[in-house]
């Protein structure tokens, strides 16, 4: 399995109190994304290892588990909910950073996060979310 991320990447926790989590350095697992895999889990995971994840998230984003037990490798974080498996009722998803902007070079504004970012693309199809426009473009 390939991880990615870097040593920016952290846990954090809200309810009951607040809480951040940085990476420990004891491993590089920052963030797990698998789609349409046959032998590995299909989701996302952040920190830990497989099946171990300081937080998991399936990729019918319905259930979901946080085995950092006593800690997760990556973070330091413990347990983030109250048993270690979960349904999830709910995802916020926040975006932080600066806003996308079109490249300067395509002056018609034509231009796709989904072109540059295969992540962006593997998030949708994990949502289930379908592109209609795919091979509707004229090609550049």
């Amino acid at each position: 399995p390939q991880f990615t991320g870097t040593i920016d990447s952290f846990l954090f926790t809200i309810y009951p109190s607040m809480g951040i989590y940085t990476p420990t350095g004891y491993n590089e697992n920052f963030m797990y994304i698998q789609q349409s895999a046959q032998t590995l889990p299909n989701g996302i995971g952040m920190g830990g290892q497989i099946d171990y994840f300081g937080l998991w998230i399936s990729a019918e984003f319905g259930r979901g588990h946080s085995k950092a037990r006593p800690k997760c490798s990556t973070y330091g974080s413990p347990c983030l909910s109250s048993s270690e498996e979960f349904k999830i009722d709910l995802i916020e998803v926040w975006g932080v950073g600066t806003p996308y902007l079109p490249d300067e070079a395509d002056e018609n504004g034509l231009s796709s996060i989904l072109d540059k970012d295969n992540t962006a693309k593997v998030l949708l199809e994990l949502a289930g979310k379908a592109r209609h426009s795919e091979g509707l473009r004229e090609p550049e």
